[in-house]
């Protein structure tokens, strides 16, 4: 998995040109013909119709997300319809990508319009209504309590709190970034051009980091969780399509530095969610797509995983 480095740290710590689309970053501006579906809950005389009707399987090549909460785990993904879907629940919408999750926060994707949108369901019990946040992404969004994150137009990283910003880089096209918080720290991990992940950290979130290098021979998108306290660990897919992981933060008895395979046989990017609860029989959970096109999963008590499963 380990890469030397190709003379692309210098680029990730120099001020990146202006993003195209940044007026519509701005804005968030988007054409009401290609927002994503309202997701409103079906009339009486429509429900038993919808109900009966099967989820859409998922959509190939798209990365699921997962989110967690204490020990109760949500897998989100896009069907074959361009829908979304927690498990077998239909959220709506229509996204390009697979979606992103915080369980606090909600689902988050990229529109058919190239925008990012929202809806807050994810944990919160609340019906899908989707509401647009602007932009111009070219990647699945990674979300976390306190940032969301993609790629831009400009192959930069881009942070949506209140108002859209670049956090620089130079992200591998075809790969989304991902974000999760440890402790009091915010991390944003990506895959550069060279095919390493790199990070950068803030404390504030409005002051960043220089990006740092963890190696690897990556490609995709990036899963990141945190299970245990003071521990930030990032998932990528590896030239052998299998999930690998790097503990870039923090320590746990039994994880050593540097890349470890975690195994599968995958068709996707990979995406990871994780809670610290000490009392809990499973806290850390890596989904992707696999070679038939289903879900798979490694879940358990991190670093102690249970073996796959669809």
């Amino acid at each position: 998995m380990k890469r030397a480095p190709i003379g692309f740290a210098r680029r990730w710590r120099v001020a990146v040109p202006v993003f195209t689309a940044i007026a519509a970053m701005a804005t968030g501006a988007a054409p009401a013909a290609a927002a994503p579906q309202a997701g409103a809950s079906p009339t009486a005389r429509e429900a038993p119709a919808r109900l009966a009707a099967a989820p859409a399987p998922p959509m190939p090549g798209y990365t699921p997300a997962a989110a967690v909460d204490l020990d109760v785990f949500s897998i989100y993904y896009t069907g074959t319809d361009s829908g979304t879907y927690q498990g077998t629940r239909a959220l709506g919408g229509r996204l390009i990508g697979g979606p992103g999750a915080a369980y606090q926060r909600g689902v988050f994707g990229r529109g058919t319009d190239n925008a990012l949108w929202q809806t807050p369901t994810a944990g919160m019990g609340l019906p899908a209504k989707w509401t647009s946040l602007g932009g111009r992404l070219t990647s699945r969004p990674s979300a976390t309590d306190g940032a969301v994150v993609a790629r831009g137009t400009d192959g930069a990283v881009w942070d949506r709190t209140s108002t859209w910003r670049s956090l620089g880089g130079r992200v591998l096209a075809g790969s989304g970034p991902a974000t999760v918080k440890v402790g009091a720290t915010l991390y944003v991990l990506a895959v550069g051009t060279d095919r390493a992940v790199w990070v950068t950290q803030s404390t504030d979130g409005t002051h960043w980091s220089g990006w740092r290098w963890l190696g690897g021979g990556v490609s995709g998108d990036l899963g990141a969780a945190s299970p245990v306290p003071g521990a930030g660990i990032v998932f990528a897919r590896g030239t052998d399509n299998a999930v690998w992981y790097n503990q870039f933060a923090g320590t746990t008895a039994g994880v050593t530095p540097g890349w470890h395979s975690l195994g599968g046989r995958l068709t996707s990017g990979v995406g990871a969610g994780g809670g610290v609860n000490a009392g809990s029989s499973a806290n850390t959970i890596v989904v992707a797509m696999g070679i038939d096109n289903r879900i798979i999963e490694r879940a358990g008590l991190w670093p102690s995983l249970h073996p796959w499963s669809s």
